[in-house]
């Protein structure tokens, strides 16, 4: 690992008389420039110094040199198999069947056993979310994987990281303006896909559905729906959207009750809307229940298509939804290999989207003329 590499080259100068006992080491920030790495890498090769008994911390002198050669255990990096570990840090707003699990599992996939991976859930506090970031960094996380609650807010904490040059990565946000690595799906692509499909069915008349939060997942989602509107001609009034849904919002107070009540409302208002896209599964569950509630059958009368879908493979009577499917477990292994890279060169930015696919479901169909 890249703190190990920093560590070997500074014993390897203690111990041929570069920096004698009693000298002073360059401070931290002076070896992150000189080694080209994150301050947090050269801290934990100082401390597997310090460990080996070669350098103590003085206040206010610095780093001194107490030792030409290790007064601890020598072998100590090779036989102890916590001493050339990795520690990681996520920071997620929820997570689910739906979307969050695959994205856990596809971290863990791509961590090996030199690699320990600390998961906290914000539960969308942005007050929370900025106090994990800072607890992980404490614990001396090497690496950050966050999924922001918001894309209008990125928490002090993590911009903190950024200036420094700590390796992070965002999943499912975006940040303009902002120098920090991205892994996300097409969202945009997807929005379109699912408006497309609906019109090759031949609904003319189609509504957006969204949560009240201000992401840009889902401001990507609702783009791709318009643009399939532009580039087939088709006219598009604001009324046919609706995104004030709030029970999806991690936080939230609203109750599912009262989006279904507010969905109910919405579908009464425009009848003349036959097809929707949906921004999210469980928006499409409480969509089809006020459907039902009105006595409209999907897709017979009224055709969905949602974002993301649980696979219950075991389930054989859960209805299913048409739906883009994103590459939620290749989202988080991606954002493990940019945490590595960026530890390797803190300078590296990546803007990583991936691919998603529209899958065919029992919840849409032509609409009846």
């Amino acid at each position: 690992m890249l703190y190990k590499r920093v560590y070997e080259a500074l014993r390897e100068s203690i111990a041929q008389g570069a920096y004698a006992v009693g000298d002073k080491l360059p401070t931290e920030a002076e070896l992150s420039k000189q080694f080209e790495v994150s301050p947090i890498t050269v801290k934990r090769a100082l401390d597997l110094l310090r460990t080996d008994g070669m350098i103590m911390r003085r206040p206010r002198i610095g780093t001194v040199v107490t030792s030409s050669s290790p007064t601890a255990s020598a072998t100590r990096i090779a036989g102890d198999p916590e001493a050339g570990s990795t520690l990681i840090g996520c920071v997620i707003t929820s997570f689910d069947d739906t979307f969050g699990n695959k994205v856990i599992e596809g971290i863990l996939a791509a961590t090996g056993a030199d690699v320990h991976v600390v998961i906290k859930r914000s539960g969308g506090d942005l007050a929370e979310e900025d106090a994990c970031i800072r607890a992980l960094v404490d614990a001396g996380v090497e690496g950050l994987i966050l999924l922001p609650s918001s894309s209008e807010y990125i928490p002090p904490a993590a911009l903190e990281l950024v200036a420094r040059k700590f390796p992070v990565v965002i999943l499912d946000r975006i940040f303009d303006g902002i120098p920090v690595s991205v892994v996300c799906s097409d969202n945009r692509a997807g929005g379109r896909a699912a408006t497309e499909h609906l019109l090759e069915l031949g609904h003319q008349s189609i509504g957006f559905i969204s949560a009240a939060s201000h992401v840009s997942s889902s401001d990507d989602r609702r783009n791709g729906y318009i643009h399939a509107h532009a580039t087939n001609h088709l006219p598009l009034e604001n009324q046919a959207e609706l995104r004030t849904i709030g029970s999806t919002v991690p936080g939230s107070s609203e109750t599912t009750e009262q989006d279904i009540e507010r969905l109910m409302r919405f579908v009464e208002q425009h009848s003349d809307i036959t097809g929707y896209v949906v921004a999210e599964y469980n928006i499409a569950l409480m969509l089809r229940e006020a459907c039902d509630r009105l006595g409209l059958a999907v897709p017979a009368d009224v055709s969905i298509v949602c974002f993301d879908h649980p696979d219950a493979f075991f389930d054989t009577r859960l209805f299913r939804y048409t739906h883009i499917r994103q590459q939620q477990r290749a989202l988080g292994e991606k954002a493990v290999e940019s945490v590595r890279r960026q530890t390797a060169a803190p300078s590296e930015i990546d803007k990583i989207v991936l691919p998603v696919e529209l899958v065919l479901g029992a919840s849409s169909a032509p609409p009846r003329h």
